[in-house]
C-alpha cells in the first residue's frame, strides 16, 4: 500500500514519462521505418505514366490474388515462397496493364457493356471458360447449360460448409474481372488486326520473289581457313561493333554478373551410418509383420515413403537394379536392403507377389456430382448410392439393370454398365488398384474417381492374371547431416568467404570449388539459375560494388558465397560486360576482310578462274529461290542466294559474307516466275503475318509507357 501511495503522489511525473516514452518510440519507428516521411523514403512501389501505385494500394491487390490463388489450392500444400513471388510479379503487372490501358480504351471508345458480360457469363455462345466448366453441363446430355450458371449465380452466397464466408462470391468477381479484362484486350487486338492493309502490289512482289529462280556457281573459302588465334581483337574492335549493332545489346534493365561457389549441406560418413543403424534397430519390428495391412501401418509410422497398395510388374517397380531383381525370387515377407535410393536408406519388405492382369472385363455404375452446389444435393446422390449398393450387394439385384436406371455414365448404361476390357493404367489410381489388384471377382465395390468428380460402384465379371508382381513396403529414412556437420560445413563456407575478399582471391580460390557463373541477374528477380529463390542474395548483389564479396548465404541446402563481377547498367553495357558474347563476331567480320583480300587480289575473269587462282572447287545451286535459300547440304545461306539473284548473268560477284564462309557467286540463269492476275493468296498470307503482330501492340504500349519500378525497395 506504501508503494502505491508513492506512485499516486508522483503520477504526473509518471504520465510524463510514459508520454515522453511514447513520443520518443514514435519519432524512432518514423525514423526507421521503410515509409519513413524523416528519412524521405517512398511511400510508392512505382510509378505509371505519372499515376503512382502506393505500397497499401499494391499490397491490398497482392493479398487479393493469395486469396483466390489459395482458394483455388484449397486441400493441397501449402503455398510456396515460389509462388508467392510469382503472384506478387503477376499483381505487379496486372496493375501496370491497367493503368496503361484502361486510359487507351477509354480514348479509343472500347467498352464491355453489362449486357455483353452476362452473355459472356449466361448466354447460349458463352465465353469457352465457362462452356468448359463441368458444372454447367447438363449431366444427362453433357452439353453446356446457361441455366446452371444462373442457378450457381443465384447462389453466390451460400458457400459450402467448412468453406470462409464470402468465398465463392469473391471467386466469381475475380473470375468476372479476367472475362472482362479478356473482353477489352479482344476487342483492342481486333481493332489493331483489322486496321492493316497490303496493297495489290505487295503481293504480286512476294510471289515473285518466292517464284524466281536461278542457277548459279559459286565458290567458298570457310571461315575456319583462318585461325582464330591469328586474328587480332582490340576494345575498339568490340566497342565498334557493338556501336554499330546497338539494337541487339541494348539492355532494358539493369543487370549483374556474379560468380559463386557452393557448400553443399550434406550428410557426412558418420551421418549415414546413424541413419543405417536407426533402420537396423527397426528391422525385427518390421519382419514381424503378417499382413500387408500390418506393414501399411507399420510404414506410415515408422517410414519416411508412403505405402503403395499396387502390385508392380519387374520394369515398373521403383527400385535401383542392384535390387531389383531380388523383388521377384526371396520369399514373400523377406526384407531387401538397407540400400541407398534418391538419397535415403530403404529396406524393401516383399509383402505380398501374385499374377495380375494386363486387363480386366469390368462393368459399373457412375453417380456424377457435377453441377453439385450444395451439401444437402451431394447427401441425396450419397443415399442413393447405399441404398444401390445394398440391393446388388446383398439383396442380389441385377447389376445391369441398376446401371440402366441410375448411371450417369451415358455411354455404358445402355450396356447394363459393361465396360469391356479396361487395360492397366487406363483408369485413375485408386479405380485401377481396386480392380487389378485387390477386387474379387463378382463382387461390388465403392471407388471415387476425382478426376471425374463421381462415385462409381464397380464389379470386375473376368480377368486374365499372367504377369508377375509384387506388393512392396518400404522403410525408408533420408540422410541428413547432423547439427554438428552442418556446423561444420557452415563454417567452411565462412572461412572462404573470410579469406577470399577481393575479386583475384575469389577466382583463384573459387576455381577449386567448381565456381559457377550467372551472366544476368536481374534486380526484382527471386531466383538464381542453378541455385534456386534466393532473394536476400540478390539484394545483397544489388547493395554491393564490383569485386565485393558476399556473407555466407543459406539457398535451400546450400551455403553460398558470391563475388559481384560486373555491373551492366540499363541499356548500352560497357565493353568488359560484352566481349565474350561479341568477340566471336569480330573474329568472323575480320576472318571476312582477310579472305575477302584473297578474292579481290586474285583478280579472276570468272568463277572457274577464281576457283584455279584459290585452289577451290566450283559447286553449283539449281532452281533456288529467295524462298528456299538452300545450297548443297542443306547450307542455309539467304545472303548468298540473295546475291545470285540480282547480279546479271555471266557476272562474277562481290565477296558475300555467308554464314558458313566467304561466297562468290556467277549466275547462270535466271527463271522469272510466269505471270499471274491473281495474287490474293500471297496478300493474304502478308496481312495474316501483319495481323498475328497485332498481338505484341500491347507489348510496344508498355515498352513507350513511363515505368517507374521501385519494388525492390519494399521485397
Amino acid at each position: 500500500m506504501a508503494v502505491i501511495g508513492k506512485i499516486r503522489q508522483r503520477s504526473g511525473l509518471l504520465i510524463f514519462l510514459i508520454g515522453a516514452s511514447i513520443v520518443g518510440f514514435l519519432v524512432m519507428d518514423a525514423t526507421n521505418s521503410q515509409f519513413s516521411v524523416l528519412k524521405g523514403r517512398k511511400d510508392s512501389i512505382g510509378k505509371v505514366n505519372g499515376e503512382k501505385i502506393t505500397y497499401n494500394e499494391f499490397t491490398k491487390k497482392y493479398e487479393e490474388n493469395v486469396k483466390t490463388t489459395e482458394d483455388q489450392m484449397r486441400g493441397q500444400q501449402a503455398m510456396t515462397d515460389e509462388q508467392r513471388n510469382n503472384i506478387r510479379t503477376q499483381t505487379w503487372n496486372q496493375m501496370v496493364n491497367d493503368i496503361i490501358f484502361n486510359k487507351i480504351y477509354d480514348k479509343l471508345g472500347i467498352n464491355v457493356t453489362a449486357d455483353e458480360m452476362n452473355e459472356l457469363a449466361t448466354g447460349v455462345n458463352a465465353s469457352p471458360y465457362i462452356q468448359q466448366n463441368g458444372q454447367f453441363r447438363n449431366p444427362q446430355t453433357g452439353q453446356f447449360d446457361p441455366s446452371l450458371v444462373r442457378m450457381y449465380l443465384s447462389r453466390l452466397d451460400q458457400d459450402p460448409e467448412g468453406v470462409e464466408p464470402g468465398t465463392v462470391r469473391r471467386q466469381w468477381l475475380n473470375f468476372e474481372t479476367m472475362l472482362k479484362q479478356g473482353q477489352f484486350q479482344a476487342k483492342y487486338g481486333n481493332l489493331i488486326s483489322k486496321s492493316f492493309y497490303v496493297p495489290g502490289w505487295m503481293g504480286e512482289m512476294t510471289y515473285n520473289d518466292q517464284n524466281r529462280l536461278v542457277d548459279f556457281k559459286y565458290v567458298q573459302l570457310p571461315y575456319t581457313e583462318v585461325n582464330d588465334a591469328d586474328v587480332k581483337v582490340t576494345d575498339d574492335d568490340i566497342k565498334k561493333f557493338v556501336d554499330e549493332h546497338a539494337a541487339r545489346y541494348k539492355q532494358d534493365e539493369e543487370t549483374r554478373k556474379i560468380d559463386y561457389v557452393t557448400f553443399d549441406i550434406a550428410a557426412s560418413s558418420g551421418d549415414s551410418a546413424k541413419t543405417v543403424q536407426y533402420l537396423a534397430e527397426k528391422r525385427a519390428d518390421f519382419a514381424s509383420g503378417k499382413t500387408p495391412s500390418g506393414d501399411s501401418v507399420f510404414v506410415k509410422l515408422y517410414s519416411e515413403t508412403p505405402f503403395d497398395a499396387a502390385y508392380y510388374e519387374k520394369d515398373k517397380v521403383m527400385a535401383p537394379a542392384s535390387v531389383k531383381d531380388s523383388f521377384f525370387t526371396v520369399k514373400v515377407g523377406s526384407i531387401v536392403g538397407p540400400y541407398i535410393d534418391n538419397g535415403s536408406f530403404k529396406l524393401a519388405k516383399i509383402s505380398d507377389r501374385k499374377l495380375i492382369s494386363d486387363s480386366v472385363h469390368v462393368r459399373d455404375i457412375a453417380f456424377s456430382f457435377a453441377g453439385i452446389t450444395s451439401q444437402e444435393q451431394a447427401n441425396v446422390i450419397f443415399k442413393q448410392i447405399d441404398s444401390i449398393y445394398k440391393a446388388i450387394d446383398s439383396l442380389h439385384a441385377d447389376f445391369g439393370q441398376m446401371a440402366f436406371n441410375y448411371s450417369s455414365d451415358q455411354a455404358s448404361k445402355m450396356k447394363g454398365g459393361d465396360l469391356g476390357w479396361v487395360k492397366r493404367g487406363e483408369k485413375e489410381k485408386a479405380y485401377n488398384d481396386l480392380i487389378f489388384f485387390h477386387a474379387q471377382k463378382g463382387k461390388v465395390y465403392k471407388v471415387p474417381n476425382q478426376t471425374e468428380n463421381a462415385i462409381h460402384l464397380v464389379q470386375v465379371i473376368e480377368d486374365k492374371p499372367t504377369v508377375s508382381a509384387v506388393l512392396v513396403s518400404y522403410l525408408s529414412k533420408e540422410i541428413q547431416p547432423t547439427p554438428e556437420t552442418e556446423r561444420n560445413i557452415y563454417s567452411n563456407a565462412t572461412n572462404f568467404a573470410a579469406d577470399n575478399q577481393s575479386d583475384v582471391k575469389f577466382k583463384a580460390a573459387g576455381q577449386k570449388l567448381n565456381m559457377k557463373t550467372v551472366n544476368a541477374v536481374k534486380k526484382d528477380a527471386f531466383d538464381i539459375a542453378g541455385l534456386g529463390s534466393a532473394r536476400d542474395l540478390i539484394k545483397w548483389v544489388y547493395g554491393a560494388k564490383k569485386g565485393d564479396v558476399s556473407p555466407v548465404y543459406t539457398v535451400e541446402k546450400k551455403h553460398v558465397v558470391a563475388m559481384l563481377e560486373v555491373i551492366r547498367p540499363k541499356g548500352l553495357p560497357e565493353v568488359d560486360a560484352l566481349r565474350d558474347i561479341v568477340k566471336p563476331e569480330v573474329i568472323r567480320d575480320k576472318k571476312f576482310e582477310i579472305l575477302s583480300k584473297k578474292v579481290t587480289d586474285a583478280k579472276a575473269a570468272n568463277i572457274d578462274d577464281l576457283a584455279a587462282k584459290l585452289a577451290k572447287s566450283v559447286a553449283e545451286a539449281d532452281k533456288v529461290s529467295f524462298a528456299r535459300p538452300a545450297l548443297a547440304e542443306g547450307a542455309f545461306e539467304p545472303k548468298v542466294v540473295a546475291t545470285a539473284l540480282v547480279t546479271a548473268v555471266g557476272k562474277l560477284s562481290q565477296p558475300v559474307k555467308g554464314n558458313g564462309g566467304v561466297y562468290v557467286t556467277q549466275t547462270i540463269a535466271i527463271q522469272e516466275p510466269v505471270k499471274s492476275t491473281d495474287y490474293t493468296m500471297y496478300t493474304y498470307q502478308l496481312k495474316q503475318q501483319l495481323q498475328n503482330k497485332a498481338r505484341f501492340a500491347q507489348d510496344v504500349e508498355k515498352k513507350l509507357a513511363s515505368i517507374d519500378d521501385n519494388r525492390f525497395d519494399f521485397f
